[in-house]
C-alpha cells in the first residue's frame, strides 16, 4: 500500500525484485532534508527504460521539463520554445504516459530518436515550428528540484 499526505491508500505492485531507493536532498530555505523514497520495478531499475528501449522515466510532466529533457538525453536539437509544440505530438502520438507518484508527476515518454527527428523535421516543413532568426548559443532555462517536486516545502 502506498499512503502520503493527500493521497488516497493505493495498492501498488512493481512485480518480483523491485528495487526501493532511500535519500535526502537539502532544499535552500529548508531546515530539515526533504527524504524520498523511489520504488520501481526491475525492468527501470536495470536501466532497460532508457533511451535504448524507446521509453523514458522522467520525474516531472512539465512540458518545458519533458522537452529539455528528451532534447538532452537523446541529443536533439531544438530551441526551449518548441515545448508546447513537442507537447501537442506527445499527445498525438499517445508517446506520454502518467506514471504514479507522490509528491511529484512522473512521466515515461515512449519513442526513440528517429521518431522525436521525424516530428521536429515535419514541424519545420509544414511551419508548425520555426528556427530563430538569429544564430548563436541557445539558452535553456533551468529547472529548480522544487519546480519538479511541488510539495516539498
Amino acid at each position: 500500500m502506498v499512503e502520503g499526505p493527500d493521497v488516497q491508500p493505493i495498492r501498488v505492485c512493481l512485480e518480483r525484485n523491485a528495487q526501493c531507493f532511500k535519500g535526502s536532498i537539502q532544499l535552500a530555505g529548508r531546515k530539515k532534508p526533504l527524504r524520498h523514497l523511489i520504488g520501481m520495478s526491475e525492468e527501470f531499475a536495470s536501466g532497460n527504460m532508457s533511451s535504448c528501449s524507446g521509453r523514458t522515466l522522467l520525474a516531472g510532466s512539465d512540458k518545458r521539463f519533458v522537452w529539455a529533457s528528451i532534447a538532452h538525453i537523446y541529443g536533439i536539437p531544438g530551441i526551449p520554445e518548441w515545448a508546447d509544440w513537442f507537447a501537442d505530438e506527445l499527445a498525438t502520438h499517445h508517446a506520454l504516459i502518467h506514471a504514479l507518484g507522490i509528491g511529484c508527476d512522473p512521466v515515461i515518454v515512449k519513442g526513440e530518436k528517429e521518431q522525436f527527428l521525424d516530428w521536429l523535421s515535419w514541424g519545420v516543413e509544414s511551419s508548425a515550428i520555426r528556427f530563430p532568426t538569429q544564430t548563436g548559443s541557445i539558452r535553456w532555462p533551468g529547472v529548480s528540484l522544487q519546480g519538479i517536486f511541488p510539495h516539498a516545502k
